[in-house]
């Protein structure tokens, strides 16, 4: 909140809501805690113009569940009753209504599966008059008579003996700038529904497809016991499965940015989690399946039972997974994939100076190499974009070996690396860990006049702010042309690096060879050598580490 300077969050497991005062981002200070176990609890929360509206499932989460408003001081104002397990809440741009993805989870045993939906609540009358009447519960029930073609189209629908409306769980809820559309992430079911807010009706639901990792700069590292990263194509399919979602615009063309994090289904009637060395592999498909069962191959990797066993004969043509390691753009016109970052995530970790030590590592416990690397690697989680100096950035956390990476998404088919930042302890088990929400502050709404990102890490219960400092020049002639300002980027790189200084440089391989001599240029053409990595030196033997991919 810009007025007071407050940050607001949520504390899950002890049912809390706390408030503190981020006027010095340098000296955070506790202002008050809310007890929401009276409410049944706290999943998400969101402030604008001084009015806090908070998400609150019932203790029996299948039951209905509540929004409450809260003053900045945190004072009660009102409440009304959503949706079953309200898990996002959000207001819209103008601030004239707010609305919840109301998750409807089943019971452990199956026995209760709400509906899933998304309630709107009008408070264009202020939010001390709200009654039941201005609320609006938008379900799915329009979508079961077309259920067997939404499947056709690549919808997953999990559980059989359940609608199409209760299978449907809403994740996450992103506005478009005039207010008039919604998209939710549907996120076990793959799938994005549309919200028409002016008519208060889903309007169309659309698979989000799969991503091929066999495909060259779709590798992974499949293994948690190979020893080493070894970021390969294997025959893997992945459902996209996104958590977090965001909306920007283009030249008057609306995308959607995904943070492709991947959720099953655990129940006790329904599992969907097995690893290849517990299911039989197809011989035709999988020659080579002997191989693949063995720990340090695929055998550990975790995939879905579900999906690949397309003939129904008891064995598995495919091999899915939930969850591809990734981010993606989708064009909103046509709803079609136009960017995913590939291996990018998984290649940027690795290679790190300081945290490729505790690549894939886990969020809870330990910083084991590779722990996670069987399933859902760094795995995406929150997203937030900003426009910042007239271009448009990505900011994505990953949940699992923690951080953000940032990427400027200005251009939605060609987005390029920036910066990864991560603040958790890459020697004892420590610092940061589980960054989920990402909020972007504005620079005249921030404390200290300057951009900033605010992060919560579920696992570690920290609140991290970064400051967003504009250390990459939007051209070579914007920085002066001496030693000490030597830049290079885009990184990684599709072939063409640009550097800050024109003059020579050396370009070597992983292994120390010299590859390419650039000479009297501050433009350098890699696009010949092989995918990897290489370090770029100047005459000053001043170095940067560069990751190429095409």
């Amino acid at each position: 909140d810009s007025a007071t300077k407050r940050l607001f969050m949520t504390s899950a497991i002890q049912k809390r809501m706390d408030i503190a005062d981020i006027s010095n981002p340098s000296n955070i200070s506790l202002v008050k805690s809310i007890d929401m176990a009276p409410y049944g609890g706290i999943t998400s929360i969101a402030i604008k113009n001084g009015i806090v509206a908070v998400a609150s499932p019932d203790s029996v989460e299948q039951n209905p569940g509540k929004v409450i408003f809260f003053d900045a001081n945190g004072n009660y104002i009102n409440r009304v009753t959503v949706g079953a397990l309200p898990d996002h809440v959000g207001f819209s741009p103008n601030g004239k209504f707010v609305v919840t993805a109301d998750e409807g989870q089943p019971n452990l045993d199956y026995t209760n599966d709400p509906e899933g939906s998304v309630t709107m609540i009008d408070i264009s009358g202020g939010v001390q008059n709200l009654t039941q009447s201005n609320v609006t519960v938008i379900d799915f029930k329009g979508f079961n008579a077309n259920e067997n073609a939404l499947i056709a189209s690549g919808v997953r629908k999990l559980f059989k003996a359940s609608t199409l409306a209760q299978d449907f769980e809403p994740e996450y809820i992103t506005i478009s700038k005039d207010n008039q559309l919604g998209w939710v992430s549907l996120q076990e079911n793959n799938a994005i529904a549309v919200i028409d807010f002016t008519t208060k009706k889903v309007t169309n639901i659309w698979a989000l497809g799969t991503k091929e990792f066999k495909t060259l700069g779709n590798g992974f590292d499949a293994s948690d016991k190979s020893g080493s990263v070894l970021i390969s194509n294997w025959n893997v399919k992945a459902f996209t499965t996104p958590d977090q979602i965001a909306t920007y615009s283009v030249n008057n063309k609306s995308y959607l940015v995904t943070a492709n994090e991947g959720d099953e289904k655990e129940y006790t009637p329904l599992n969907e989690r097995t690893t290849v060395n517990a299911i039989i592999l197809d011989s035709a498909t999988f020659p080579n399946r002997k191989m693949l069962m063995e720990d340090h191959s695929l055998g550990r990797l975790r995939i879905t039972n579900l999906h690949g066993d397309n003939d129904a004969d008891g064995d598995y043509d495919e091999l899915y997974m939930v969850g591809p390691r990734s981010f993606s753009i989708y064009d909103l016109t046509s709803n079609s994939m136009v960017y995913n970052s590939g291996d990018a995530f998984e290649l940027i970790t690795s290679q790190h100076p300081a945290l490729g030590r505790i690549f894939n590592a886990d969020n809870e416990a330990s910083n084991t190499l590779k722990s996670r690397s069987r399933s859902k690697g760094p795995e995406p989680e929150g997203v937030t974009v900003a426009s910042i100096n007239d271009k448009t950035y990505a900011f994505i956390t990953l949940e699992r070996i923690g951080g953000v990476m940032v990427y400027d998404i200005t251009n939605p088919s060609a987005p390029v690396y920036v910066d990864y930042k991560n603040t958790r302890s890459n020697t004892v088990f420590g610092g940061d860990n589980g960054p989920e929400g990402i909020v972007y502050i504005q620079a005249n709404q921030s404390p200290t006049g300057k951009p900033m990102i605010v992060v919560s890490n579920e696992i570690s219960g920290t609140v991290t702010l970064f400051e967003v400092r504009n250390n990459i020049p939007s051209s070579v002639n914007d920085l002066p042309k001496t030693s000490s300002n030597f830049v290079a980027y885009p990184n990684p790189t599709q072939g063409v690096i640009n550097t800050s200084i024109i003059g020579n440089y050396n370009i070597y391989n992983n292994l120390g060879q010299m590859v390419l001599q650039m000479k009297n240029t501050n433009q350098i053409d890699i696009s010949s050598l092989n995918r990897g990595i290489y370090y770029i030196q100047n005459e000053m033997k001043q170095t940067h580490k560069i990751i190429l991919q095409k």
